[in-house]
């Protein structure tokens, strides 16, 4: 795990952080970002029509930012592929929250980008969602919802 200085990412000049960690492809954060979020609960059809955009967006060069949570988020992510997503964390990065993706989001820090605004240890809380959410509408150019 590496600490990046917010001041080098303008995605960030609109959010007031202190620190910000990542694992994996930090040149992704220099690519045209789109975010998807969305229900934890997705319809058969959310479910299809979510991993499809993802996937036709990142054929057409964006990467994927969401959040990681169940459905939508996941979905997202699945359909970018691990090397077309950034997923931003509510927790600290040795913390795969929630358990139910902790396969997706090892996978995307191997091939993808992992970012957090908090320390190792720091499970996530009500307020950290909050603070994962403004870091995923911040860094998309466009939020799908």
């Amino acid at each position: 795990m590496r600490e990046l200085d917010p001041k080098a990412i303008k995605e960030f000049k609109n959010l007031k952080l202190k620190n910000l960690y990542f694992i994996g492809d930090i040149s992704l954060i220099e690519k045209p970002k789109i975010s998807i979020v969305g229900t934890r609960r997705p319809s058969s059809y959310t479910k299809e029509f979510t991993f499809k955009l993802a996937n036709e967006l990142t054929k057409r060069g964006y990467i994927i930012v969401s959040g990681a949570a169940m459905g939508v988020d996941a979905l997202a992510h699945k359909g970018a592929g691990a090397f077309n997503t950034i997923a931003v964390m509510a927790s600290g990065l040795d913390i795969r929250y929630p358990a139910v993706n902790r396969s997706l989001i090892q996978e995307i820090e191997q091939n993808g980008l992992v970012i957090s605004r908090f320390k190792k240890g720091f499970r996530p809380t009500p307020w950290s969602f909050v603070v994962r959410n403004e870091m995923v509408v911040a860094l998309g150019e466009c939020l799908i919802v």
